[in-house]
Order: structure tokens, then C-alpha cells, then sequence
């Protein structure tokens, strides 16, 4: 199992798809697919009930290819303040959760609506999802490990 810290997560965790090579005494690694594991993962956030991570925030955000300020400035706050979200310093209100989960999803062309997400967080009876994101390549497509 390889733990792929790479993507900027702490808690992603591949079980296949991934190659280990020795070059000259060097490891040097590959990984099938990292568009589309990089999707895998990003649906799996999206898809969570827990509220993002900065971590997470941090994560979507890169993969929707938008700085800070320009994300900021599509909320209507503070670069200052997506800095303090992505370093954990302040903590993301729910209603900028639901929206960049939505931004995503949007930029995926799969229309969930924002309040989809919004019932999702405020489901406090929901399972608490895993710690651990699990994802194996089947079949050339990454999808969640079981």
C-alpha cells in the first residue's frame, strides 16, 4: 500500500495503481492515471459528510486551478482569509464548504445544487466517514477500495 502524501492529503492511501522503481539507489515513483485518481479523490471529499479539512479545502481548490485570490475574490472575502482556511487557522464556515464543493462539482458538469450539500453537512446522524481515503485502480479507473 503506498501513502500518497504527494497530493497534499495526510490520509490517501493507494492499494494498486502505483510503480516503485530503483534508479542509481533512488526510489522513483509512478502512478497510473493521476488525473484521474486526482478526480477519485476529489469526489470522494465532495462526496464526504464531514466538513472539509484545510487540508481538503486546500485540495479542491488546486484542483479546480484557482489561487487564493482569485478564489477570494469569487467568494467575496479575503485572500488573507482562504490562507488561514488552507492552514488551518480559521475555521471554514459552512456555507464557503457547500460552495467550493459545489464549484467542483459544477466543474465536473455535475449539477448538484448547493443546498445538497449544505443537508449533507448538517446531517449530524450520518455515519462519520473513514479517516482514510482508500482508492484502487480497476479496470484503468481509480474508484474507492472495498
Amino acid at each position: 500500500m503506498y501513502h500518497y502524501t504527494e497530493c497534499g492529503l495526510s490520509n490517501v492511501f493507494l492499494e494498486n495503481g502505483v510503480t516503485v522503481d530503483e534508479i542509481d539507489g533512488e526510489e522513483y515513483t509512478s502512478i497510473d492515471d493521476l488525473n484521474g485518481l486526482h478526480r477519485a479523490i476529489a469526489q470522494t471529499i465532495v462526496d464526504s459528510n464531514k466538513p472539509l479539512t484545510n487540508e481538503a479545502f486546500r485540495f479542491l481548490r488546486i484542483e479546480l486551478n484557482v489561487s487564493q485570490k482569485m478564489l477570494a475574490r469569487r467568494f467575496g472575502i479575503d485572500e488573507q482569509t482562504i490562507a488561514r482556511y488552507e492552514k488551518g487557522t480559521t475555521k471554514i464556515p459552512r456555507t464557503t464548504d457547500a460552495a467550493l464543493r459545489s464549484l467542483y462539482m459544477e466543474s465536473q458538469e455535475k449539477n448538484n445544487p448547493v443546498s445538497y450539500f449544505l443537508d449533507l453537512l448538517a446531517d449530524t446522524e450520518a455515519q462519520e466517514a473513514a479517516q482514510e481515503i482508500r482508492l484502487q485502480e480497476v479496470q484503468n479507473r481509480w474508484q474507492i477500495a472495498v
